[in-house]
């Protein structure tokens, strides 16, 4: 039986809401310690068996919930770099409430009986693949929401505002309200958000902390000291610990550093983007970030792994701290727990550090929203998927048994959940930073990368300029770009 979208039991963000939708194309090893690792383009997704508990919790969800009056009639279209895992609570909850679209249609080959149509794309190719799609007439209907791509993507047509939809001013979307305000485009909402979650996390083994002879950063975090002072001195003394010692690698850390002060580059702010190029606190972070580069501090990735991040030197205690979100842990140090026997609390985690000038730790939150990709035909699949993600994000007894399945599934430890849960709840900050989201097609011609980009990456990775070189060279056309964004909408 259809049942109706009523308010939900418990305004609670969920374990999956915090282990939510991987982000980026990440990287695989070959799981030997000394072996050196290359950036893929895709991510392999687990999915894992449905638990019990959850699928009865979900059942009981249902229950709870009245007559519907969408009718999914159509496979839902899933664009992107990873199989969408249908044993997820969401996905259990669509099949009680919806049942399985086109069930058995030997059409969709090994999807004929899921919820969605899955469509693998390159890590490196989903823009190009989505817009080929929607340009040929054979628009997927979901694609996962990045903010490095936004708002250009709007700009050019590849999503669909939603707000003739999905009513999200209603009470149960009240958890998500306020980001979703900092995401409105032209007036317009087009991200459904449904998950906030902490994107940027330091991870380190506490063996290598303690043999290092180093202070616990979770200890520094607690005690209120975890600080950039604090960071660089630890990189100071994990150099004099051993040779080869580095303090961090990772994804972008430059980006989060400039977000840990509360300021992005680029912000979105009543609606327009704000070039923040020239504020002071983007030009201290800048001098922590040109310190990693010029003090060895960072794994240099460029002379020692062909450009590529190391997992491996992470897992042999060569590197301190491992910049990425939570879904590093499900899809490499769980299992690199498992294979060398390391102890359950090994691995663990805090924040990027605080800026001194600051009693506040910020970070660049990561959000979740399932887009809905212009052209698609299949609204009515796209609205019930994005109602049944928030249902079950919110209901109390689906939000324990997902986190016991957390912890079957991956070992996550008590200590680590309630830790990234005090992180989404008030502990840290959101910060949203646009700067990627201006397009992706404005590269320098010299250097061969986004002119915006270079600003931060250069002075991290190799110091083959500085901010100032950098921002002088490229504002102009940064600039430009920012003004056709906002006139586009003013129009």
């Amino acid at each position: 039986m259809k049942k109706n979208f009523k308010a939900i039991i418990a305004g609670v963000l969920s374990v999956a809401a915090i282990l939510s939708m991987t982000a980026c194309g990440g990287s695989t090893g070959d799981g030997s310690q000394n072996a050196t690792t290359t950036e893929a383009t895709t991510t392999a997704r687990t999915t894992l068996a449905t638990d019990e508990n959850l699928q009865e919790q979900v059942g009981n969800l249902a229950e709870t919930l009245g007559e519907e009056e969408i009718e999914v009639t159509k496979k839902i279209t899933w664009l992107a770099w990873w199989s969408m895992d249908e044993t997820q609570a969401a996905a259990e909850l669509f099949k009680t409430m919806y049942g399985i679209p086109e069930e058995g249609n030997e059409d969709y080959g090994e999807d004929a009986n899921n919820i969605f149509e899955n469509v693998f794309v390159a890590y490196g190719d989903r823009y190009d693949k989505l817009a080929t799609m929607i340009s040929g007439g054979d628009s997927p209907d979901i694609f996962p929401f990045e903010i490095v791509n936004y708002p250009y993507t709007v700009y050019k047509g590849m999503f669909q505002p939603i707000d003739d939809y999905l009513d999200t001013t209603t009470e149960e979307w009240a958890d998500y309200r306020e980001v979703m305000d900092k995401f409105v485009w032209g007036g317009k909402n087009y991200c459904a958000i449904t998950a906030i979650s902490t994107n940027d996390l330091l991870w380190y083994r506490r063996s290598v902390v303690e043999e290092a002879g180093l202070d616990d950063p979770y200890e520094l975090y607690k005690a209120g000291n975890w600080t950039w002072n604090e960071f660089l001195q630890m990189g100071a003394d994990f150099q004099d610990s051993g040779e080869g010692k580095f303090l961090i690698d990772g994804f972008n850390p430059e980006n989060r550093i400039i977000c840990s002060t509360g300021t992005p580059l680029i912000g979105l702010v009543d609606g327009k983007l704000q070039c923040n190029l020239y504020d002071a606190n983007v030009e201290r972070a800048m001098e922590v970030i040109s310190k990693l580069c010029t003090e060895n501090y960072r794994y240099p990735r460029h002379e020692l792994n062909n450009w590529s991040t190391s997992y491996p030197a992470w897992v042999n205690g060569d590197t301190l701290f491992f910049a990425d979100g939570t879904w590093r842990f499900e899809e490499h140090w769980c299992k690199y727990r498992d294979r060398y026997g390391w102890d359950a609390d090994e691995v663990f985690f805090v924040p990027f550090p605080r800026d001194p000038n600051s009693e506040t730790y910020y970070a660049e939150m990561k959000q979740d929203a399932y887009m809905l990709c212009g052209g698609s035909d299949n609204v009515e699949g796209w609205t019930a998927w994005t109602k049944c993600v928030l249902a079950a994000s919110k209901d109390e007894n689906v939000v324990a048994a997902q986190r016991e399945k957390s912890k079957n599934d991956f070992g996550w430890t008590d200590e680590q959940l309630d830790f990234l849960y005090e992180l989404t709840h008030g502990a840290v900050s959101p910060v949203f930073d646009f700067k990627n989201g201006i397009g992706q097609d404005i590269a320098s011609t010299d250097y061969s990368e986004n002119c915006i980009e270079s600003l931060t990456k250069d002075p991290y990775v190799t110091a083959a300029a500085t901010y100032t070189q950098r921002r002088s060279e490229n504002e102009g056309q940064i600039t430009q770009r920012v003004e056709e964004l906002n006139a586009s909408i003013s129009a």
